[in-house]
């Protein structure tokens, strides 16, 4: 065997699984009593949970382009969801990703499910490093076919023109940008998916990203999945109805279940003690179903439920099992481990995370991360974002700053500032220093003109084709 060989062979496999709009007390090993996870639950017990696990941005687009590009989405410009798909203007630039940087390591990559960094041909996945993507390109789908008898004829024919999320929700389901017909529940179908990639790759080192678009709305599940979760035996939870709870609920037991399923095909292969498994959520729970408990907020707000996540890692022989950890981390130190991992280097790629390998396997005790920042402006223009340093944490916005000691109390409810005037202004200054080189915006609002069709290949077929005009 030559040393190439034998290095490629010690490499680990990569999995990272992450869900969409998860709330940080809906899994088991986060003290959920009523929604069984034991799939997600077993990567907690034979690894390690993280209790103050961030993402970058507590929505989707944002979060989902720093963890691509291992960099805070703002020094490069990208403040917002893509809300018009089939606008050219909006979405990720051509630049280097998790993705590319893998296969330039010799890994095979791969994506599955939820892209939402743009349409054109530069942008979308396989142009980005992806081998392989078994998905959707929007933010979102709905999860059965367009003509499910559940729908009752809402999106066949689709009414003209959609609304932001028919519109995204509606855009096919396509492998390497073919059209896929397909007839279960998506969940099911994404895993499917996962699992054939696993099989295919078996035998070379990959990097597989799966990206759930569970348990993002809408709210939708097998029957005899919701079943499990009666409504009447849901926690009354204040602002969440409880028949809303329980789809929930079972979404999230769909998931769990795909997750299993994947796990089960890395052991039947041989590959479990030479593979990492990393889980996370792209951002905080949309208050009005999720449970975020204790964290203060949701998806789309600067407290701790909108980017404070679960996150998982588990690496067998490596990091030891059942450990928790309390020290931050955020979702770009995976995306920089990953790379290491692969026998890259993290800084030559210009990433923001940090190798954690480290302090996951317990050679070293010291935090990662001293400090962590956040620009959560939905412009350039915008001066809005954190900065955590210790126990405390400052939220910059419109009006004055806000302190909270995070240790004291992690539900945000007293704000500190008043008394704290010089940690406030030591804080503020250190987050405009970390802030001062953020770049314009890729894009500004929704654009103007009709972004219902474009003429791509893989939209033949669809309601959103149209060929261009001669």
């Amino acid at each position: 065997m030559s040393a190439a060989d034998s290095q490629r062979d010690s490499r680990p496999n990569i999995i990272v699984i992450m869900a969409d709009d998860l709330g940080y007390s809906d899994l088991g090993c986060y003290g959920n009593k009523e929604i069984p996870t034991p799939h997600i639950d077993s990567l907690a017990q034979q690894g390690m949970r993280f209790t103050s696990g961030y993402v970058t941005w507590p929505m989707c687009g944002p979060s989902r382009a720093g963890f691509l590009t291992g960099r805070h989405q703002s020094k490069f410009g990208y403040y917002q969801n893509v809300s018009q798909p089939f606008d050219a203007r909006q979405g990720l630039p051509k630049m280097a990703t998790i993705a590319s940087l893998m296969k330039k390591q010799g890994y095979a990559t791969a994506g599955v499910g939820k892209w939402h960094m743009g349409t054109t041909n530069d942008q979308r996945p396989e142009s980005m490093g992806f081998d392989d993507w078994f998905g959707f390109y929007g933010g979102g789908l709905m999860y059965f076919p367009l003509d499910h008898p559940s729908y009752n004829g809402r999106f066949t024919p689709l009414k003209r023109p959609a609304k932001g999320r028919d519109l995204q929700h509606t855009m096919p389901l396509v492998h390497n940008a073919k059209l896929v017909e397909w007839d279960q529940y998506l969940t099911r179908e994404l895993t499917d998916a996962g699992v054939r990639f696993v099989r295919k790759n078996k035998d070379q080192p990959f990097f597989l990203f799966m990206s759930y678009n569970a348990p993002h709305l809408d709210l939708e599940a097998p029957k005899e999945s919701i079943a499990k979760f009666p409504p009447e035996s849901m926690s009354k939870m204040p602002g969440i109805k409880p028949e809303n709870r329980s789809i929930y609920a079972a979404m999230i037991y769909e998931m769990d279940e795909g997750v299993g399923q994947l796990l089960s095909t890395v052991e039947e292969l041989g590959l479990t003690k030479n593979t990492v498994v990393w889980f996370l959520s792209d951002n905080g729970g949309l208050s009005r179903v999720t449970d975020n408990r204790p964290l203060r907020g949701g998806k789309g707000n600067p407290y701790e439920g909108g980017y404070r996540v679960p996150m998982i890692v588990k690496w067998p022989g490596q990091v030891p099992s059942n450990s928790v950890r309390e020290e931050p981390i955020i979702s770009l130190d995976i995306t920089a481990t990953s790379l290491a991992m692969s026998g890259g280097d993290p800084a030559q790629a210009g990433f923001d995370g940090k190798d954690i390998r480290a302090f996951i396997t317990g050679q070293s005790n010291k935090a990662p991360n001293d400090v962590l920042f956040w620009n959560f402006g939905k412009s350039a223009k915008m001066e809005a974002g954190a900065i955590r340093e210790g126990d405390f944490k400052l939220i910059i916005g419109k009006g004055r700053p806000q302190l909270y000691n995070l240790k004291e109390d992690l539900s945000e409810t007293k704000d500190i500032a008043s008394s704290h005037p010089e940690r406030v202004t030591a804080m503020l200054d250190r987050w405009k220093k970390w802030d001062k080189d953020r770049k314009p915006d890729l894009w500004k609002g929704k654009g103007k003109g009709n972004y219902q069709y474009a003429d791509y290949e893989w939209l033949k077929g669809t309601q959103h084709y149209r060929a261009k005009s001669k």
